[in-house]
């Protein structure tokens, strides 16, 4: 599933455009991005925690560095554990 997928079905879902469906969810993503840029994690119950992780500095830099991490809550990873391909 692509944006534009998810838009799509978060439009169809709601009952509402697919105009508002994208700011909706470009609006929830800005705001998880804005809290892990201030160094907060976002807990999302039921689907998992966003937080940052320290990287290892490469020997030419002296800086710090991050990445985004995500770990899934349980309840998440039961329901994609019986996911089966067709």
């Amino acid at each position: 599933m692509n944006t534009s997928e998810l838009i799509k079905q978060l439009a169809t879902q709601l009952a509402i455009t697919q105009k508002e469906a994208h700011r909706l969810l470009h609006q929830e993503l800005n705001a998880i991005t804005e809290q892990l840029a201030e160094g907060k994690q976002v807990i999302i119950r039921g689907f998992g925690t966003f937080s940052l992780r320290p990287t290892r500095s490469r020997k030419a830099s002296t800086q710090d560095t991050h990445t985004a991490g995500f770990k899934a809550s349980q309840k998440f990873r039961d329901a994609v554990k019986t996911w089966r391909p067709e």
